[in-house]
C-alpha cells in the first residue's frame, strides 16, 4: 500500500511563491553535477522528519526559528510534535528531492495555486518504493 505524505496546502503554497520569484536556486545534486540550471523548486527533505521547504535564494526563514529555514512538516512528522516515525517506502537513508515547479507541460505552481483557489487543502504526496505522485486533496486519509 502506498504512503500518504500531506502537507498543508496554504503554507506548501507560500513555499512555492518564494521558489518561483526567488531569482538563484539551491540546486538538486544532479544539476549541480551536470551544472544545469535550476528552476524554482519545492525541496522534499526527509531527514528530521519529512517537510517541504523553498530552494529560493536567498532562503525563506522561519520566524520562530532564528537562523533556520521555514519549513511545512507533513502532517504526523514532525518529530518535535509526532515523536519518530519510519516507513518502508520512504527507505532508511535521509533524501532531497527536487519538485520543480515551473516545468512544462504542466507547470506545478499553476496546479498549486488552482487548487488552492479551488478549496483543496492539502498537498498529497503518494509515495511508494519505487516511486511518487503529487496530488492535490480535500481531506486527507485516514492512517
Amino acid at each position: 500500500m502506498a504512503l500518504h505524505l500531506y502537507f498543508d496546502l496554504t503554507a506548501t503554497l507560500r513555499l512555492a511563491e518564494h521558489a518561483v520569484a526567488a531569482h538563484q536556486h539551491v540546486p538538486s545534486f544532479t544539476e549541480r553535477e551536470d551544472q544545469s540550471p535550476c528552476p524554482g523548486a519545492l525541496e522534499w527533505v526527509h531527514d528530521d522528519g519529512v517537510y517541504l521547504m523553498s530552494n529560493g535564494l536567498p532562503r525563506l526563514q522561519d520566524p520562530d526559528r532564528p537562523g533556520a529555514n521555514l519549513t511545512v512538516h507533513a502532517h504526523g512528522w514532525n518529530p518535535r510534535v509526532d515523536g519518530h516515525r519510519a516507513d518502508r517506502d520512504l527507505g532508511g537513508d535521509d533524501f532531497v528531492e527536487h519538485l520543480h515547479l515551473t516545468e512544462e507541460p504542466a507547470p506545478l505552481i499553476e496546479d498549486l495555486r488552482a487548487a488552492h483557489a479551488a478549496g483543496f487543502r492539502w498537498l498529497d504526496l503518494v509515495v511508494s518504493a519505487e516511486t511518487f505522485e503529487v496530488r492535490v486533496a480535500r481531506t486527507r486519509r485516514p492512517n
